[in-house]
């Protein structure tokens, strides 16, 4: 997963991503590791996820506008943190068929 673009909206940052889906997992790892760099930096607010229909890709969504050093500082981590995590699942494939009958142990 990699960063596209960022926008400033109002009060907020969007890190807009090349993400399709992220696992409930993935968010809370990013949140605890994204929230270790805020604290260093004094930054009180904290991040969510935001994905609009029509819009292609996962924004990271920091609730402030820091100053110019401190964003750089959280792009950075940011592009760090995400940069393992796959943009889209991996392809499952799903075959129903009949019911087989097993036998037991004993049976054998």
């Amino acid at each position: 997963m990699k960063i596209l673009q960022r926008e400033e909206l109002w009060i907020h940052t969007h890190f807009i991503t090349d993400c399709v889906y992220l696992p409930d997992h993935q968010a809370r790892e990013i949140r605890a590791k994204i929230a270790r760099v805020l604290d260093e930096l004094g930054i009180v607010f904290g991040i969510h996820f935001d994905s609009r229909p029509g819009e292609k890709g996962l924004s990271v969504v920091l609730e402030c506008i820091p100053l110019p050093e401190s964003m750089r500082k959280i792009e950075s981590a940011l592009a760090e943190t995400i940069r393992p995590i796959p943009s889209q699942p991996r392809k499952t494939k799903v075959e129903i068929g009949p019911p087989q009958r097993r036998l037991s142990a004993s049976r054998r």
